[in-house]
């Protein structure tokens, strides 16, 4: 029992590492001023996310992204909504950033698992803080197909 709940911890833990750099390089790019169509596909392509659609000048994409649905909706400049839910494991975990502010949720969904709690503790402490881009991060980045 203690073996699971380590690899528990380590999951959990490694869940962090990869959500909280990329949330803050998807937040940075949908903050950037003056972004233009084609440098949002390419920010988007270089994290793996897809499905771009636009519509009367606001973009989005859905995008399943490891254990994660990814969704965000980009009309400009600081006018975005991203939204990060957890899935399997996760179920009931879910981020909501716009550029008002951030709400982080353990319990968004009726058969919320009790890892959600986990990360979503996780993920506050780190977020905050000054955060460094993490090998599970680049590793994603760079080789997720």
């Amino acid at each position: 029992m203690e073996e699971l709940k380590q690899k528990d911890k380590n999951y959990v833990q490694e869940s962090i590492e990869f959500l909280v750099p990329f949330t803050k390089t998807l937040v940075s790019i949908l903050s950037t001023t003056n972004l233009k169509k084609w440098d949002l596909q390419k920010e988007f392509k270089s994290l793996h996310l897809s499905n771009l659609s636009e519509k009367d000048g606001t973009m989005s994409s859905v995008t399943k992204v490891l254990d994660f649905n990814v969704d965000i909706l980009y009309a400009s400049t600081r006018n975005f909504i991203l939204t990060i839910k957890g899935t399997l494991i996760y179920e009931g975990f879910c981020i909501i950033i716009t550029n008002k502010g951030i709400v982080v949720n353990d319990n968004v969904s009726e058969t919320f698992m009790p890892l959600a709690k986990d990360l979503k503790i996780g993920f506050l402490e780190n977020y905050k803080n000054p955060y460094l881009v993490t090998e599970v991060f680049l590793n994603y980045r760079d080789n997720y197909k």
